[in-house]
C-alpha cells in the first residue's frame, strides 16, 4: 500500500505543479492583476493613428499628448484584461475607424488594398509592351541600318580589289 501512496502522491504532486507552472496566468483567477510589458502596449499602438498625429504617425512613436493619452487607455484596457483585439475594437467603437493605421480590408475600403496590386500588375505588363516594341524596333532598325552600309557599289570595288590581290 505504500508504494501505492507514493505513486498517487507523485502523480497528484506533478499534476499540480504543471498547471501551476505552465497555466496561462491571464484570466486564471478572478481579480487577478494582468502584469503586461510596455511592448504589449507598443504591440497595440502600432495599429493605431492617434486623433492629431500626422497620418503616417502610429501611436507607438507619435509624441503628441494625444498619443500619450491613448497609450495609457490601451495601457489601463490591457491590464483590465483584454487582449488586443478586443482593445483594438474598444477603440474602433469609441472613435470610429479612423483611429485605424490601415484601413479594414472590406467594403469600400477593400480598394486600398487591391488597387496597388492591380496597379503593380497594370505597370508591368505595360512595361513588358514596351520593352518588346523596342526591341522590335530596334532589330528592324539594326536590319535597315546594314543594307545601307553595303551597296552595289561597294560589293562591286570589293570583288575587284580582292583580284588584284589574289
Amino acid at each position: 500500500m505504500g508504494k501505492w501512496l507514493k505513486n498517487i502522491w507523485f502523480s497528484l504532486s506533478l499534476t499540480i505543479f504543471s498547471l501551476l507552472v505552465f497555466a496561462p496566468r491571464k484570466g486564471f483567477a478572478e481579480g487577478e492583476n494582468v502584469s503586461i510589458s510596455r511592448n504589449d502596449m507598443l504591440n497595440v499602438a502600432k495599429e493605431l493613428h492617434p486623433p492629431g498625429c500626422t497620418d503616417s504617425m502610429t501611436a507607438d512613436y507619435c509624441t503628441l499628448s494625444t498619443a500619450y493619452d491613448l497609450r495609457q487607455e490601451i495601457w489601463s484596457l490591457l491590464e483590465g484584461g483584454m487582449d488586443k483585439k478586443q482593445v483594438i475594437d474598444y477603440l474602433v467603437q469609441k472613435y470610429d475607424e479612423r483611429i485605424l493605421a490601415a484601413p479594414t480590408p472590406e467594403g469600400f475600403n477593400l480598394i486600398a488594398w487591391v488597387l496597388p496590386g492591380v496597379g503593380v500588375a497594370i505597370g508591368s505588363i505595360l512595361i513588358l509592351f514596351l520593352i518588346k516594341k523596342w526591341k522590335k524596333g530596334q532589330v528592324e532598325s539594326n536590319e535597315n541600318q546594314q543594307k545601307q552600309f553595303v551597296t552595289d557599289y561597294d560589293t562591286n570595288k570589293v570583288q575587284e580589289e580582292l583580284k588584284n590581290w589574289l
